[in-house]
């Protein structure tokens, strides 16, 4: 493979924003991750009633039932969400919400035997939170949570008098689950993102070959119909007879279209082959030049083109027309010239943002209707 990652990954990041590739590669958009969420839920809520009741006012019972519906939103935001990575509001949703819904949980919980145990509940479910985030590309965002809840164990320990083996059990809870996610998203994710750029190519792989198949069946089809046309000339003239002044018209049309074929390759196509072949069975001279290279080539983007030259082809009635396709970097895509005697008319097809096209007389630079 010639290609370096980072080139590789380049090219992914040319995808359309919002592309959820990496979502459906790391399973976040399957049954389970909902299952996980809500087990975490209900894990949480099982833990809060099947402890001892806590003898604590009724301020403080709301208020830790409204830090606990926190945390469920916190852990909701983190596992929602369609982008990669995860949105910025939703980020700091998760963040910010869980650390000030732990906190209130926290400050409800009194001094006491049980308070071993009370706080590690809602820490569990803010962490959960950040391994989400992690998971989601948001690494630094789910630390900033982490310091986050250093600060409320030296708020508690300080201020709250709680004893500071309390904070410690909590902050080395969450920090051995954050470590083993970051380090596993560290290797998972670029090499997510490196089967995903293989999986761009195999496409366009094979839909190069499948290109490639059409246009060699196009092709195919094609010399048959030369054939069909130059094997009667050809046994006519190997038995030695005269070519008639139709036959030798039509064998003049003939080599032109070969021509065609060859030097307007991109600009040929079914109608504009019939609308060339009667131009010039009028006596018109027509010729066609594609100046693109190769790799620049765009059927899509022709059609517009070939559309205008039938038209220009089916209004003349004397005269030559010159239809050519331009190399990429100038301020014009195409140009159709008819000469006619003194009498020049060139149009000019400049392209739009929009993926249109514009096409302008060149000799005052009024745009066509």
């Amino acid at each position: 493979m010639t290609q370096t990652f980072d080139q590789a990954v380049a090219e992914l990041d040319t995808e359309p924003a919002g592309s959820d590739a990496m979502m459906e590669m790391l399973g976040l958009r399957g049954r389970g991750v909902r299952i996980a969420v809500a087990a975490t839920v209900v894990v949480y809520v099982f833990i809060g009633l099947a402890l001892p009741k806590l003898d604590i006012s009724t301020t403080k019972f709301v208020v830790s039932i409204i830090g606990s519906i926190g945390l469920v939103l916190a852990l909701i935001a983190s596992a929602s969400g369609r982008t990669d990575p995860i949105g910025l509001p939703r980020t700091i949703t998760a963040v910010v919400l869980g650390a000030a819904s732990g906190s209130a949980v926290w400050w409800t919980i009194p001094l006491g035997v049980g308070n071993w145990v009370r706080p590690g509940a809602p820490m569990v479910v803010f962490a959960v939170a950040m391994c989400l985030l992690i998971v989601r590309g948001r690494v630094r965002w789910a630390w900033a949570g982490f310091v986050l809840v250093i600060g409320l164990c030296v708020y508690a320990v300080i201020v709250w008098e709680w004893q500071s083996g309390i904070g410690l059990q909590v902050l080395l809870r969450m920090f051995l689950t954050l470590v083993p996610a970051t380090l596993i998203m560290f290797f998972m994710r670029p090499l997510l993102r490196f089967v995903r750029v293989l999986d761009l190519k195999e496409v366009a792989a094979v839909e190069a070959e499948v290109a490639s198949s059409a246009t060699a069946e196009q092709r195919r089809v094609r010399l048959l119909e030369l054939e069909r046309d130059v094997q009667p000339l050809l046994e006519q003239a190997a038995e030695g007879g005269e070519l008639s002044p139709s036959d030798m018209e039509r064998a003049r049309l003939l080599e032109a279209a070969l021509r065609d074929e060859v030097r307007g390759r991109t600009l040929v196509s079914p109608g504009v082959r019939r609308a060339v072949a009667r131009a010039r069975e009028t006596g018109i001279a027509v010729s066609i030049f594609d100046d693109t290279s190769p790799d620049e080539l765009d059927f899509a983007s022709v059609e517009p083109i070939r559309a205008e030259l039938i038209s220009a082809l089916g209004e003349v009635r004397s005269g030559s027309i010159v239809a050519r396709l331009l190399p990429s970097g100038r301020d014009a895509a195409a140009t159709i010239t008819h000469v006619d005697g003194t009498y020049v008319n060139r149009r000019v097809c400049r392209s739009l943002d929009s993926g249109g096209a514009a096409w302008e007389y060149d000799n005052d630079g009024a745009t066509l209707k």
